[in-house]
């Protein structure tokens, strides 16, 4: 009885479909594996947005401090330690799409116990106000030295278009300024690029410690995203989360009412 194989040739012929097959469907299984963690990205904004409204009933509707006086945060404050209660979930805290490097960190720090990969940084704004500098974002620096130390909801002017917090990778809650954006780059030897996207700028890379942050200044810290079309999670004052350019949030930086930041404009 003759047995019946495959030939050399009909063999190559399968070996090359599997190949072609393989080159068109991984794309799409490493898009899609993206797409579902940018989504479980925005589900952690959204909850841990809600997690800060939830504190702020519980104080009269005065938000969180990013930090305090004494830039300590596990004993002198800091929002991510304060909404632990609301929130009850470090990992929440922490994006799929972060890759929790520590490369930005002053070396000191990486030896503390509570300063952990965080990926989403709060909105601390800070501005000239005329007489000072003051924080005009939603959650920053409380230290006596500023005009403005906080906000409360009756402060925000446009809730729904005014951000509360942002993707923001290799953040830590535990230092200074280090998981908030304040606008301005006088911090940012903390390990934590601090500037807020600005269409103004030349576009060349964002450096902190000596390590490039990102490679378009004009994402400012924002997600530590390349191009200037690629979006990023954010949570609005009123509770909602969306995906939105990082750009357009301040597109235009001599009219300060787009910049969606300001919580007064």
């Amino acid at each position: 009885m003759s047995r019946k194989a495959f030939t050399l040739i009909e063999l190559l012929v399968v070996i090359a479909i599997i190949a072609i097959l393989a080159a068109i469907l991984f794309p799409v299984f490493a898009q899609a594996k993206a797409a579902a963690k940018k989504t479980a990205s925005l589900s952690n904004a959204k909850q841990i947005g809600l997690g800060c409204l939830m504190y702020d009933t519980d104080f009269d509707g005065v938000f969180p401090i990013g930090s305090g006086s004494g830039w300590w945060g596990p004993t002198n404050g800091n929002w991510v330690f304060e909404l632990q209660p609301y929130v009850k979930s470090t990992p929440l805290f922490q994006s799929p799409l972060d890759s929790k490097s520590k490369a930005t960190w002053p070396t000191w720090m990486l030896s503390q116990p509570t300063a952990v990969n965080i990926s989403y940084a709060a909105n601390g704004y800070m501005k000239w106000d005329g007489g000072g500098w003051g924080m005009y974002g939603a959650i920053g620096m409380a230290q006596s030295w500023m005009d403005r130390q906080s906000t409360s909801e009756t402060q925000v002017t446009q809730p729904s278009n005014t951000i509360l917090l942002v993707e923001a990778y290799s953040a830590y809650p535990t230092w200074g300024p280090s998981d908030f954006l304040t606008g301005i780059n006088w911090w940012d030897y903390v390990g934590f690029g601090g500037l807020i996207p600005d269409v103004a700028r030349d576009g060349t890379p964002y450096k902190v410690n000596g390590t490039t942050f990102s490679l378009n200044n004009k994402n400012g810290g924002v997600n530590s995203v390349n191009d200037l079309t690629s979006k990023t999670n954010f949570t609005w004052i009123d509770g909602h989360s969306k995906s939105m350019i990082p750009t357009a949030t301040n597109p235009d930086d001599n009219d300060q009412t787009k910049n969606l930041w300001d919580t007064s404009r």
